[in-house]
């Protein structure tokens, strides 16, 4: 049953000026991947030709929450470019990445369980065959016939928790095959990352959605929406009526540059409000003092008589450096509960950037940037220009 166009004077346009998703394509991407990629459901009695772990076990091993989600990317393309690999998350190093979400799309990835049965298989039966690195370079991606070099060393199982950008797998012979199965090649590099979050992290896990709850309207009125059956829409949905403006800004944010931003963000708005939306702008930043006073130059140049609504995770729940979580320690078990709140802010700030209309933040920023490829959406970036005048332009560069 189609939904009743809302009885009021405003017309509301129902396109969003900002998205720049290719539907068509990047739903049949991951219908491919879909049906193609079945590696992940090897049964316990067999072992797959290759397991590829992103692997995080101890300090310093693989950066910052957003640089942990541009190797997985990579990690899990070299596993899907492979004839028959799977696929593993093996972290605990400061979390577990299934606290936060969990993988969609049926059998995409090995579950913990599976990754710990054969990783003690091989440990106990043929320690040898596990390949342990501590960085998959660029050149390596680009220039090595890893099929058949790892076949004749006997590579059961690689583990490696700093992956190098997946530009430079795409370009390797060696994997070209399944690379034009899968249609990557027809993609950009923010779409390739789109497809790897869509599998691997669009979705919240139950304790995650929990503490997203309140934010649910700002998400687009649900926490996952399956992307390849792509239902209609609902004409009163909150993805028609609002415009959502989501803004990242660095710890080194000077008084300028958050004015700066906040005209931007109020401009949006005005030209939402003329579409007959309502305006709802989302902050996230490293201390609540930048919120706050982002917030007031928002609220200082926002119309008297169409009010912009501001949001951000709650106070309630704490702000950890951008480092915290490279540096962190293996978590002990039974401290969960606690060390899942201690990244709970960051990893909803991202996941709600994520579904954004319209985002903005600081040139370089990879944590705008991978929130801005999962969310398929224009994004401005502050900078200077040559008056020395601080202005937002459109990001052009996403990962290099």
């Amino acid at each position: 049953m189609r939904s009743r166009r809302p009885n009021n004077d405003i017309v509301i346009q129902r396109n969003n000026p900002y998205r720049q998703l290719n539907n068509t394509l990047l739903a049949s991407v991951l219908a491919h991947i879909q049906s193609g990629y079945v590696s992940n459901r090897t049964p316990d009695f067999d072992t797959p030709p290759l397991l590829v772990l992103y692997s995080c076990r101890k300090p310093n091993q693989c950066g910052t929450f957003e640089e942990r989600l541009l190797s997985m990317t990579t990690a899990y393309l070299f596993a899907l470019l492979w004839d028959g690999a799977a696929f593993g998350i093996d972290m605990d190093a400061p979390v577990k990445f299934d606290w936060y979400y969990q993988t969609t799309l049926g059998y995409m990835s090995m579950n913990e369980g599976q990754v710990n049965y054969y990783l003690d298989k091989a440990e106990k039966n043929d320690p040898s065959s596990i390949l342990d690195l501590d960085t998959m370079s660029a050149q390596e991606l680009e220039s090595t016939n890893f099929m058949t070099q790892y076949r004749n060393d006997n590579v059961k199982i690689l583990r490696c928790g700093q992956w190098e950008n997946w530009k430079a797998l795409l370009k390797n012979p060696s994997v070209w095959r399944y690379r034009d199965k899968y249609q990557l090649q027809k993609l950009t590099q923010s779409q390739v990352f789109y497809i790897v979050h869509q599998i691997l992290f669009r979705k919240p896990s139950d304790w995650l959605a929990s503490h997203l709850g309140p934010y649910r309207d700002l998400m687009g009125g649900e926490m996952y929406r399956d992307p390849i059956k792509r239902r209609p829409i609902p004409y009163d949905s909150v993805i028609h009526r609002w415009m959502r403006v989501g803004i990242h800004m660095p710890s080194d944010s000077t008084q300028v540059e958050l004015d700066c931003v906040a005209s931007k963000a109020a401009m949006v708005c005005r030209s939402a409000q003329i579409m007959g939306k309502e305006c709802h702008v989302f902050l996230s930043a490293p201390s609540q003092d930048i919120i706050q006073d982002l917030q007031k130059s928002i609220q200082k140049r926002s119309q008297k008589e169409r009010r912009t609504i501001i949001h951000a995770v709650s106070e309630s729940y704490e702000f950890t450096p951008a480092t915290a979580m490279a540096e962190a320690d293996v978590v002990d078990p039974s401290d969960e509960q606690r060390v899942k709140l201690v990244y709970a802010r960051e990893i909803m700030d991202w996941t709600i950037l994520s579904r954004m209309d319209y985002l903005i933040g600081s040139h370089g920023d990879l944590f705008l940037k991978t929130a801005s490829a999962a969310a398929q959406v224009e994004t401005g970036v502050f900078e200077y220009n040559k008056d020395g005048e601080c202005e937002v332009v459109v990001m052009k560069d996403w990962f290099n």
